[in-house]
Order: structure tokens, then sequence, then C-alpha cells
């Protein structure tokens, strides 16, 4: 898959002559075939074919009166037997359309380009000819170009986005007092996924569980290729003029390889290259499910083992981010240069000869896109797909389920895990007590009404805690009094994202404060004095980062809101918050078991279960996640009432407002928190990290293996003891 190349040009005083620019000084090009099969699609099983001979010559037939020309009408060949029916390709035409793209998908898959992580590596073997390569990796400012001193950047000290360029030079020195062969010199910028969590529960980084390669873009200037192609618009070469011997006149390393394919000794080549961060991936990052949010570009997330070996990273603390994410696993981008050679090349023994990673180095590049606007306008439209096809999905799979339990003679929607075959993104909890229930229907209108009033919203548009407001007697029995309520409106809050110190400088104070409405209620059925009202002790705001990802197997949906977190809640103290193990995890957990009681009970020769099917429930049923609550402090509590706006930083000083209604009695504490998330800080108790420029809050994605998401948990603790809890949804942009 080739790639855009582009550059960017050095600052010029307003008076002197401007250079191209990037866009105009790169060369964009399209691969010939030839090109196309020898680089990107190369296959995996080597050839016979012996680069140290020179390749035949050929001479042109001149062209006579006597010998027809191809590019006059007499020159030209009709087709032999061709059909003069106007629906000729009709029937060919379609079949080849359909199966373009799965035959282009399995050359890709078949190529080195695609496997190169899986082929032997002998970068980190006692292979002599492998120690002989040396391979470096060099970031600059601007396009290279020979004969001009390169900028040199530190890549590791910046934090590229969509449509930034990574400009550079590789170079290959042969040590060795003998040619050494290779087949392929690949130069490309890759964005992975890697997971080493693995069954046994030994780290491998050499083999992990999964590695998912979402982004390759091979630079065909830098790569070796069998053209000689002009790279700058400024170059003026032949394309069979292999340039042997030119060099670069700034450090004399020769800017070819030959035909030939062989590193000479003690020979320095260099290759320029140059990327753009594309603005989005390929859909076909996505290819089994095309979820829209698959397909943009993802952050760096955790530390990458390849690039930051453990020697490295104990010598390096200060480039550690702790961006909380898994231990055993991250996504990263790199420039990635390799050498792939047979392996009968370097002596390496194999049962039959295969292509081999003679060398390879990384140079990381860290990234945090910039959020998509499109995406941004139509957050509400998307997710409603996404909870559309979400149900869909479980329908299908309560419906195979049902079928199944059908063909054991069981009751339609029998479940041996009780009946959680439809669940609610969002249930209601169940109480022992009728007498309860009532009270909770009465109070949840009156507080509704109270709620909405003056406001064009719905149930829908508020999330909310209730819990019952008890006293025990001497006897032990319990009175139910009323029912507290702790609300605020459905709303998404946003950041802006802070970098790690040596990324830049942190953004403005406004720009990591959000204001929190709330609004407490009391009901009760009898009338009661305000000593007895149950007040506010204290109030904790955390910011609940989560992190989520699959074991084996791609995620098959987009995760919502409503998946991280309940709506609403009704008495937290019998039953914990729901979290997205509870809403998403356990249920798929429950039909996975499922799935497993009918194909041991009839087989799936009779249930004619779809891998696909399976493999999308168990990979949502054996998700693993990670929270990590950050606690914010220097709370502000401001209210609005008759005498004015007031903010106290003391929350006993909400005062209550009081309110006869048909049913009964209610008390309202209508405030605001405002909090600058920057406040926040770790509750580790070994290194204590307070600030987001230490505790780096990447932005908000979803992907295929990996997802991020946060929100604000907001805990009313009451003086009875009692505590509500309402969960916000939090974004983090750039």
């Amino acid at each position: 898959m080739p790639t855009t190349l582009f550059s960017r040009s050095s600052t010029m005083c307003d008076n002197e002559p401007q250079p191209p620019n990037e866009d105009e000084l790169i060369n964009n090009i399209l691969p010939s075939y030839h090109m196309f099969q020898s680089t990107v699609s190369k296959n995996l099983q080597p050839t016979n074919e012996n680069y140290s001979i020179d390749p035949p010559t050929y001479e042109m037939t001149p062209i006579t009166s006597e010998t027809p020309s191809l590019l006059t009408p007499s020159g030209i060949q009709s087709p032999v037997n061709e059909p003069n029916d106007d629906n000729y390709f009709t029937e060919d035409g379609d079949l080849e359309a359909a199966t373009f793209n799965q035959e282009s998908e399995d050359m890709w898959k078949n190529s080195i380009l695609a496997n190169a992580h899986k082929l032997p590596n002998l970068t980190h073997k006692k292979n002599p000819k492998s120690e002989a390569l040396h391979i470096s990796i060099q970031v600059t400012e601007t396009v290279c170009q020979a004969g001009i001193k390169p900028i040199l950047m530190d890549p590791s000290n910046k934090e590229f986005k969509q449509g930034d360029y990574v400009h550079g030079y590789v170079t290959i020195k042969n040590t060795s007092s003998d040619p050494i062969p290779f087949d392929m010199v690949y130069v490309v910028f890759e964005g992975t996924f890697t997971n080493l969590d693995s069954p046994t529960g030994v780290v491998n980084v050499d083999e992990p569980s999964v590695r998912f390669k979402f982004l390759t873009m091979l630079d065909l200037f830098a790569s070796w290729s069998y053209a000689n192609i002009d790279r700058l618009v400024t170059d003026n070469g032949d394309p069979h003029d292999w340039c042997n011997g030119e060099t670069d006149p700034y450090d004399n390393a020769l800017l070819s390889i030959d035909v030939k394919r062989m590193f000479q000794p003690n020979v320095t080549y260099k290759r320029f290259f140059t990327f753009k961060i594309p603005e989005k991936l390929l859909d076909t990052a996505c290819d089994q499910y095309n979820l829209p949010l698959h397909t943009e570009i993802p952050p760096t997330l955790g530390m990458d083992r390849n690039s930051f070996p453990p020697s490295l990273l104990l010598a390096n603390q200060h480039l550690i981010v702790k961006d909380l994410s898994f231990l055993d696993s991250y996504l990263s981008y790199s420039v990635d240069a390799r050498i792939i050679g047979k392996a009968s090349d370097y002596k390496f023994p194999v049962k039959k000869d295969q292509y081999v990673v003679a060398k390879e180095v990384f140079c990381p590049i860290r990234v945090v896109p910039k959020p998509n606007l499109e995406m941004q306008y139509n957050r509400k439209a998307l997710a409603q797909e996404a909870d559309l096809y979400y149900r869909a999905f479980v329908d299908s799979v309560v419906t195979k389920v049902e079928y199944g339990n059908e063909l054991m003679n069981q009751k339609p929607g029998y479940s041996g895990a009780g009946n959680v075959l439809r669940p609610s993104l969002s249930p209601m909890m169940s109480q022992d007590s009728v007498k309860l229930r009532q009270l909770y229907d009465v109070a949840d209108d009156t507080i509704k009404n109270n709620l909405h009033r003056g406001k064009d919203q719905c149930d829908e548009d508020i999330y909310q805690c209730l819990i019952p407001y008890k006293k025990k007697s001497i006897t032990g029995s319990t009175k139910h009094l009323g029912v507290i309520s702790l609300a605020t409106i459905k709303d998404t809050y946003k950041i802006k994202y802070t970098p790690p110190t040596r990324f830049g400088p942190p953004p403005a104070p406004t720009d990591t404060e959000v204001v929190v409405p709330l609004e407490l209620n009391y009901f009760t059925e009898s009338p009661t004095s305000t000593k007895t009202i149950p007040d506010i002790k204290t109030i904790d705001v955390e910011i609940v980062s989560l992190s989520i990802r699959s074991r084996k197997h791609p995620i098959p949906i987009e995760f919502t809101t409503e998946m991280l977190f309940s709506e609403k809640e009704i008495d937290i103290k019998k039953n914990k918050p729901a979290n997205f193990d509870l809403i998403v995890t356990a249920q798929f957990n429950n039909y996975l078991n499922e799935f497993h009681k009918l194909i041991k009970g009839i087989g799936n020769e009779t249930l004619r279960l779809e891998t696909r099917m399976y493999q999308d429930v168990k990979c949502l049923a054996t998700l693993k996640t990670k929270y990590i609550n950050l606690p914010v402090s220097n709370l502000i509590y401001e209210t609005n009432t008759q005498d004015g706006m007031g903010a106290t930083s003391l929350v006993k000083n909400l005062p209550w407002v009081e309110e006869q209604t048909e049913r009964g009695q209610l008390y309202t504490k209508k405030f605001s928190i405002r909090m600058n998330l920057n406040n926040c800080s770790s509750k580790s108790n070994d290194h204590p990290l307070k600030g987001l420029d230490k505790i780096t809050l990447v932005p908000n994605f979803q992907s295929c293996y990996v997802c991020r998401a946060y929100y604000l948990k907001i805990a009313v603790r009451l003086n009875h003891g009692d505590s509500l809890v309402v969960n916000v949804p939090l974004s983090v942009y750039r």
C-alpha cells in the first residue's frame, strides 16, 4: 500500500524568496505494477533468482517501413475471435469485481510486508552477518536533501498529530570484510497494537498473543526497488539509471544500492524518508465490522517493549509516560528499517529455505491525535447508531440461545443463568419491600416533576441515583421515612489534553475546568422538621480512567456511554453501582456459558452456531478492564438563590428549599461543583503523582483491540452514613 510523501520547508525571512513547501517539494508517485510486486506485495515464498548475475540486455528493433508500428492504426492488433456484443464484459467484469477485493486482501496477507513480524528475526541472535549490519535511523526537522546539512531532532520530545511530517534518513553499513546479500530493504511507518498477555501468564516480548498492525505506510523512495525514482520535484534523473557511486556530498554516504542487492564491505548507505501521518485509517483497518470509531487515529498508549527494553527504561525513567495503561500491552507508532534476506544466505538453520529479518531497527514516534470534527458534530447520531447495532447484535445472540433451548425441549427464553437474556443497559434494581417500591414510585414522580419544571426534558436527559432514608428502632425494625435523590443533567464534559512536561506547555487553567450542576432532593410523605432531614457531610469527585482490552479477537461493537455506567441507580447500598464489567462483560459471559451448555447438550451440528458469533461473544465475555480512580481536590460549590450567586468551599453552607406537594414534602438543594481536573492525584502510596502534566490522560478512543474512556464519579456522602453516586462522561481532546 503506497504512501503519499510530503515535506516541510524551513522558516525564511519575509524579504527572502520562499523555497517550495513540503507539498510542492516531494514527489507523489503511483508505483508501477513491477514495483508493487517487488516491494509491497512481495510474496513470502523465496524465489531462486540470483541477483549477483547481471540481467540480460535487449536491443530495440528499429522501426522501418516494413515494421508496423504499434503507435499507428495499422499496427493495432485486434484480439482473435473477439465478439462484437456490447454486453461482452458484463459477466466476466462482474465476477472480476466481486473477486478483486478478496484477491487483493489475500495478496496483502501473504506478503512479506504484512508478515515481517512473523519471520525469524536475527537482530538479537548470534549471527555473524546480522551482527555485521549496522542500521541507524535519524529524524530531522526538515526534508533531507543531498549536500545539505540535516537539522537533527529528538522525536522522543515531540508529540505528532494528523498531518504532521516525519522526515529523516536511514544509514546501513556492512562492517564485515565480505559482501552481505539481501532481498529487500523496507523503511516503513507502522502503527501496532501488541498484547503480551498469554494464557500461561508469562510475558514474552518476542511471541505476543496479539500483534495487530492497523497502519502500514511504505516509503518507496527509501525502500529498495528496481527503479530510480525522482524523490524531489527538483530531481531530473533517468529511471533506468541506478546512479551507481552517487554519494551525499555532506557525509560521502552512498545514496543507492546496486541491482545485485549486496551490501559492500565498509560502505555506508543512506536512504532518505518522509512520512505524513494520515487523517484517519483505511477502512480495511476494521475490515470485519467496518466500525467508524475503529478507523480513527488512536493515540500512543503504554510503553513499547521493542523500542524500550527494561535495561533502557531503568536508565531513562524520564521517558516513561504515566498514561494509566495496561502493563502487558501497548499501542505504538514507529519508523522501522528492516533488511530481509534468505535464511540460506545468512546460514540460519531452517528445514526449508525462507525469508528472515536479517536486521531491524525501530524509532518510536509518539502520536496524540486531534479530534475528528465530523465525529464531534455527529456524536449523538453515531451513538444512536452504535446503540442500535449493539441491540441488534444482542438480539441475534439471544435468538440463537432461545433456538437452542427450544431444541433441548425447554421453554423459550429459559436460561440456566436466570432471566438475563434480554437485559436493559440501565437496569432498575429490584426491591424486596412492596411498601418501599410504592414509596419509590411516588418519590420518583414528584422529584422528576421538580427536575423537569420549566424545562423541555424527559427522563432520559438526566443521570440519577435514589436511596431510601431509613430509621431503625430499638427492636431492630426499619422504618422508611423517605427517598433521597441525586441527579444531574445528561451531558458530556470536555477538557483539553495536557501533555507531559517535556512535550510542551500545559493548557490554560480554564481548559481543564468543568462545572457540574447537581440537584439533591429529599421526599417524605409525612411532614418533618429540617433537623431530621439528611444533609451533606462531604462530596468526593474522582476521574475514572477505564481501559478496555481484548484478549485475542477484535472487538465487534462500539462502546457507548450507557455501557460504562447506569443512567439510573436505586439503593446502591444493597447493590454495587453498575459498571462496564456488570453491564457488558458479565452479561456476555452468561451468553458464552449458554453456548457451551447448548453445544454440550445438542452438539453444534444441530445448533449451527456461527464461528464469528461465537468469537464475538467470547471476545466481549473475556474483555479485560483496568479502572484507575483519580481524586480531585479544591472543589468549589456554587449556588444560585434569591439572594444571588454564591460560592463556598464548605458544603454545609448550601441551603435547603422546602416545598409542599400534593403527595408529600419535598426538600431541594440545587448547586454546582466547579472543579479544575488538573487538581487530580493518584492514590499510589509508593509514587504519588499530582497534576495532569504527570498523570497523562490521552484522548478518548476506540480501536479493534483496545479502548480508553473517562467519566467523573461524584459521590455525595450524607450525615447519616449513606452515599449517593452519579457518573457523568468526560471527554479529553487535543
